[in-house]
């Protein structure tokens, strides 16, 4: 695996696993102010976690700094005219979405702040609602001086998809086209869990592995978890409960080579991986090969691009990532 790709799923498990999810059940609204329809006359003020953003007319010429970023305003006809670069499997653009020219695509996924760059593309509007590169109020502030900066409400992935979804199109003006996307991804979740009733009470396990640890991603308030729990899925009681791992992120479980028939606990193995070695590894190892899963075909190692779509969802990405993982959805809810 190239090294960009093993650097952003590290970004985003350094976001994603470390920040925990919303609390709101996918289908939820939470707390975001009431919608703007998409004739609502700009200028938009919208609220966030460094204040608040006025947009004086219908943006021309938005620049997507988060992956989610992009995916909302592309699916919404947004005029996107700069744009984070997708590393996964599939090259730079993410693949649920129709393809974007690359000197659209052209922000590198490595956590830095490309100030110059962002300016270059002349936006009057900036949507950082999933960027992880806003870290602080200073890079906020830095932004705020090229254009309009519309960040996440509260807090990076502390939101539920559809309310960042909301956040996005209160920034755009296009508050209708975001409702009909999250009733699709709501519609989609329920006619998976309605179709496949044998999902509810399922235990599964989702991690990576990486070296000599596992880590398991089992925190209740990540959006992996929330998003899979949305199905009738669950983590095993004894991962939901136990303390997280001290070296590792919040909301996550290490598990070593040594512990690994603690994976058995799962109904649903779904495993990603830092590098092509790690998964050499983990499938040539005669402990994981005893895993109930791995046994009984249950067992489902994620692509790069259905990781980052599994770790950090958003309402476009639903349908596509339903469609790759029903095999093993089905499969568990029959055995």
């Amino acid at each position: 695996m190239r090294p960009r790709k093993t650097s952003l799923l590290a970004a985003l498990l350094g976001a994603a696993l470390v920040l925990t999810g919303c609390g709101a059940s996918p289908g939820g609204t939470g707390t975001a102010p009431a919608t703007p329809s998409d004739g609502a006359a700009f200028p938009v003020t919208v609220r966030h976690a460094f204040g608040e953003t006025t947009v004086p007319a219908p943006p021309q010429r938005v620049v997507a700094l988060g992956m989610n970023d992009l995916a909302v305003a592309q699916a919404v006809g947004a005029p996107v005219v700069g744009a984070v670069r997708s590393s996964g499997d599939s090259g730079p653009v993410l693949p649920y979405l129709d393809p974007l020219p690359p000197e659209v695509l052209a922000i590198e996924p490595d956590g830095t702040l490309p100030l110059e760059q962002i300016a270059a593309f002349r936006p009057d509007l900036v949507l950082g609602v999933s960027a992880f590169q806003i870290s602080d109020r200073a890079g906020y502030e830095a932004l705020s001086r090229i254009a309009p900066t519309v960040t996440y409400a509260e807090g990076l992935y502390t939101s539920s998809m559809q309310d960042d979804a909301r956040q996005i199109g209160r920034a755009l003006g296009r508050g209708d086209a975001v409702e009909t996307l999250i009733a699709e991804a709501d519609r989609r979740i329920a006619e998976t869990r309605d179709r496949l009733p044998g999902l509810a009470g399922r235990t599964y396990l989702y991690g990576q592995a990486r070296g000599e640890i596992l880590p398991m991603v089992v925190g209740e308030q990540n959006q992996s978890t929330v998003f899979l729990r949305s199905l009738g899925l669950e983590v095993p009681a004894s991962f939901r409960d136990a303390p997280a791992s001290d070296a590792l992120a919040p909301g996550t479980v290490g598990v070593s080579y040594e512990e690994v028939g603690r994976l058995s606990e799962a109904d649903l193995l779904l495993m990603t991986f830092a590098g092509a070695g790690d998964r050499a590894r983990f499938e040539g190892d005669e402990l994981v090969r005893r895993v109930r899963a791995v046994r009984q075909g249950t067992y489902t190692p994620v692509t790069l691009d259905q990781a980052i779509a599994l770790q950090a969802p958003n309402v476009v990405s639903v349908g596509w990532l339903l469609d790759g993982l029903q095999p093993a959805l089905e499969k568990v809810a029959t055995s």
